[in-house]
């Protein structure tokens, strides 16, 4: 609970700052393809307010929805993982115009999980040898660091923008994420 206050206090006193820059802020959205780890690919739907904190930078609140299935070790038990974040991001700005700009971001994940996964369990019966997978699911939290890199594209004359994302987070284990994005402007 601290280390969120500290990052609530951070963003507040950069959205303060950001009062007097020529930027606005953003809302944007998207849902793209996701990677847990071999045999294990899905789709995260990823939503996020954007605001300006100084020159070249940004912060970000922002949410995403993870559901990951798979059959990475048999055939006879479908694995899971589903999982909500909440995630807190800081973007440097490298490259940016009036219509491109490319963000690199990192940021701290708080996700709630729910997983399923089976495991091998061998079965000696006195010389012939069963294998049998039982399953076993889970629910619970975890956190960790965000990787995000991103283009946009602002439309001219319009509060509209359209962008590829790609990044690595935290779900259960480290995920992977790619995918469209779109944003309106406030």
């Amino acid at each position: 609970m601290k280390r969120f206050l500290v990052v609530l206090l951070i963003f507040s006193i950069g959205k303060l700052q950001a009062q007097f820059s020529e930027n606005s802020s953003m809302l944007k959205a998207g849902v793209g393809y996701t990677h847990d780890f071999p045999g294990m690919n899905g789709y995260t739907a990823a939503a996020e307010y954007i605001f300006p904190l100084i020159e070249n930078f940004q912060g970000a609140i922002g949410a995403k929805r993870a559901n990951i299935a798979g059959y990475p070790r048999t055939n006879e038990v479908q694995e899971f993982t589903k999982a909500t974040t909440l995630d807190f991001n800081f973007y440097w700005l490298p490259f940016h115009t009036e219509t491109e700009l490319f963000r690199i971001g990192l940021g701290y994940s708080f996700s709630f999980y729910n997983v399923k996964r089976a495991y091998p369990l061998i079965v000696d019966d006195g010389g012939s040898k069963s294998t049998t997978w039982p399953s076993s699911q889970s629910k619970g939290r975890t956190r960790g660091i965000n990787l995000i890199a991103e283009y946009e594209y602002k439309i001219p004359g319009s509060i509209i923008s359209i962008g590829a994302r790609g990044a690595l987070y935290k779900a259960y284990t480290r995920t992977y994420f790619i995918g469209p994005m779109l944003g309106f402007q406030l």
